[in-house]
C-alpha cells in the first residue's frame, strides 16, 4: 500500500511540475509590447554614433590580430597564433555587434 502511495505521489508532482512549466510558457508568451509609438529620437543619433565607431575599432582590432597570427606563423609560434587569431575573432565580433542597429529600431 505504501509503494502504491509513493508512486501516485511522484504522477501527482510531475502533473503539478507540467502544469507550472505550460502555464508559465503561456504567460511569458503573451506579453503585450507597446513600444512602436515611444519617441528615441533622442538616443537614437547617439546609437548611431556609437555603432559607427564600434565599426572602426572592431576593424581595428581585427586587423592587429591578423598581423599577431601572422608573426605567429613566421617565428612558428602556436600560442602567438592562438592569440592573434582569438583577438581577431574579437575585432570581427565587435564588428557584427556595431552592425545589429535593427536591435534598436534603427
Amino acid at each position: 500500500m505504501k509503494k502504491n502511495n509513493l508512486a501516485v505521489n511522484k504522477v501527482v508532482k510531475k502533473l503539478v511540475n507540467a502544469f507550472n512549466i505550460g502555464f508559465c510558457s503561456i504567460l511569458l508568451g503573451t506579453t503585450s509590447v507597446y513600444a512602436a509609438g515611444s519617441n528615441t529620437s533622442s538616443i537614437d543619433g547617439f546609437i548611431s554614433f556609437v555603432c559607427d565607431w564600434l565599426f572602426k575599432i572592431g576593424g581595428v582590432v581585427a586587423l592587429v590580430g591578423a598581423v599577431m597570427f601572422a608573426l605567429g606563423w613566421q617565428r612558428e609560434d602556436a600560442e602567438g597564433k592562438s592569440r592573434g587569431l582569438m583577438t581577431m575573432m574579437a575585432g570581427f565580433m565587435v564588428i557584427a555587434i556595431s552592425q545589429s542597429k535593427g536591435l534598436f529600431g534603427l
